[in-house]
């Protein structure tokens, strides 16, 4: 459940805000890094997919996509000048700013929706697994790669209630995000985790 004392979105939207311009030479843009590369290693895109990047950022991760094949892309971002960025620089993408609890594209739109860290964003995740319910096609992947924290994860997640302006909400333990994906009606066909890396490939039952 959300902390009372934190506005997760409103802190997202402020800090990333903040850092657009300089993204790419952050601590943040470094730490996500590793997963765009994680994700462009172990996703199977097919040529002339419709995808979604949710927490798309400054949009390089559906630049790094279309090198490898044709693809549609979209990305939507809680920050507006990291959408203004993004637009700017991959003007072939649609790019919008908006909650990843209340996507504002259409439903039955896409073949694939990414998320990568960005999930320990959100504060209602249940309503993002609901949004990219609606928003894939019929047999749609949604690809989550999440922040893996095996050891102190309680400690963490303290630390980020108590002192975090970032909009982090909690970094979650592999069996946390297994069980919420079942709860919430979807089935794992792909799932690796390697280091600091959870990544899963999911499908709605």
């Amino acid at each position: 459940m959300p902390h009372k004392n934190h506005n997760y979105e409103k802190e997202s939207e402020k800090f990333y805000d903040n850092i657009a311009q300089r993204f790419d030479h952050s601590f943040d843009g470094f730490l996500a890094s590793f997963f765009k590369k994680f994700i462009i290693k172990h996703l199977e895109v097919p040529k002339d997919a419709s995808i979604l990047d949710i927490g798309c950022a400054n949009g390089t991760l559906l630049s790094m996509l279309s090198k490898q094949t044709k693809i549609f892309g979209a990305g939507l971002d809680i920050s507006s000048e990291m959408v203004k960025i993004a637009s700017q620089r991959h003007p072939q993408f649609e790019f919008k700013q908006g909650s990843a609890e209340a996507v504002p594209f259409p439903k039955d739109n896409f073949d694939i929706i990414i998320c990568s860290a960005s999930f320990h964003h959100f504060p209602h995740p249940d309503r993002f697994l609901d949004e990219a319910s609606r928003l894939l096609k019929q047999d749609g992947r949604l690809v989550i790669a999440e922040i893996h924290i095996p050891v102190v994860a309680k400690l963490y997640n303290w630390r980020l209630n108590r002192f975090s302006t970032e909009g982090d909400v909690k970094v979650y333990q592999p069996k946390e995000l297994v069980n919420l994906f079942q709860e919430e009606g979807w089935k794992i066909v792909k799932r690796k985790i390697f280091l600091q890396i959870q990544y899963y490939e999911l499908q709605k039952l």
